[in-house]
């Protein structure tokens, strides 16, 4: 028979337990962990499409909206001024992302 004290594993997964929970906590606290559903999701403009030439293309406002686009590897990305750090990507009416060139606008001559 051999006079090994057999080791008591509760304390050890307990504390492995704590550890991870607490892991996560802190993530959550410092904003590297955020958890979201989608219907919590966040409107923050409606875009629409006007045709270039078209009578309603004579009839937008002088000031610049509060969004600023940018296209990375093929998708557009929004950037709202108002609201720090907020950012996304722009989706049409069936959740589908909407593509982008990073080509230059042609000038009219």
């Amino acid at each position: 028979m051999s006079d090994s004290k057999e080791m008591n594993k509760i304390p050890m997964i307990l504390t492995a337990f704590a550890t991870v929970f607490a892991t996560v906590m802190v993530l959550y606290f410092y904003g590297y962990l955020n958890f979201s559903r989608e219907e919590q999701g966040m409107v923050v403009a409606e875009f629409s499409l006007i045709k270039v030439g078209s009578a309603e293309a004579g009839q937008m406002r002088s000031r610049a909206a509060d969004q600023v686009a940018e296209c990375v590897d093929g998708i557009l990305i929004l950037h709202d001024s108002r609201h720090n750090g907020l950012s996304g990507l722009l989706i049409d009416d069936r959740q589908r992302v909407v593509r982008c060139s990073a080509q230059s606008v042609p000038v009219a001559e």
